[in-house]
């Protein structure tokens, strides 16, 4: 009797040795898994961001040629209209270099 009570503690702490060491080399797996896990999603993430910082400087630079050629024109307007200004002046300060010579 005595016997078969030290064969079950010993069948026992067997046992629970074998279900330490499989829960052990559980959560070592689960460690590993959750450190691949959290590099993809890090890398996901990473090309996420990279995308969208792309996509942003793509629409800044065509806001800037939009506002670009907005500007190009109205300065050739304006430059247009110097022109002109300045010749209708050309043509009085060449009159008036004629008057004063005679």
């Amino acid at each position: 009797m005595l016997q078969k009570t030290i064969q079950a503690v010993k069948d026992a702490e067997h046992k629970a040795e074998t279900i330490l060491k499989q829960a052990d080399e559980k959560v070592i797996s689960l460690k590993e898994q959750a450190n691949q896990d959290s590099k993809a999603l890090k890398e996901e993430e990473a090309k996420k961001a990279r995308e969208h910082a792309a996509e942003v400087l793509e629409a800044a630079k065509v806001k800037a040629e939009s506002e670009m050629k907005i500007f190009d024109s109205e300065t050739e307007k304006e430059i247009a209209k110097l022109k002109q200004m300045a010749a209708g002046k050309e043509n009085k300060a060449i009159e008036m270099v004629i008057s004063n010579l005679y």
